[in-house]
């Protein structure tokens, strides 16, 4: 019966590790639209120029013209067009977009 020693935890972890990341992200995610239903009700817009401000005060701020998916805290980057955002999970969002869950 094999023991489990540091090494071999080690190896397992790195291994399993790398397995979920290749999981993640070896597969095509779907690109959100604005007529999703979480896109919808957050006032996501793939370009965050095209916003509402009169419906979405936030956008409306002083610092609104920063504020796009890039700039989030919650946006994750995939490349320069499209990222992941936990708002929208398991879909990617334009880098130049925006919703109402924007965080500094």
């Amino acid at each position: 019966m094999n023991k489990l020693n540091r090494r071999n935890f080690l190896k397992t972890t790195a291994v399993a590790g790398s397995g979920l990341l290749i999981a993640r992200f070896s597969h095509a995610q779907e690109i959100i639209t604005e007529d999703d239903g979480t896109a919808v009700a957050m006032g996501y817009a793939a370009d965050h120029t095209t916003v509402d401000t009169a419906k979405w005060s936030k956008k409306a701020g002083p610092d609104g013209a920063k504020q796009q998916c890039t700039t989030c805290t919650l946006y994750q980057k995939i490349d320069d067009e499209y990222g992941l955002c936990p708002i929208f999970a398991g879909k990617r969002v334009h880098a130049s977009g925006w919703c109402n869950g924007w965080v500094a």
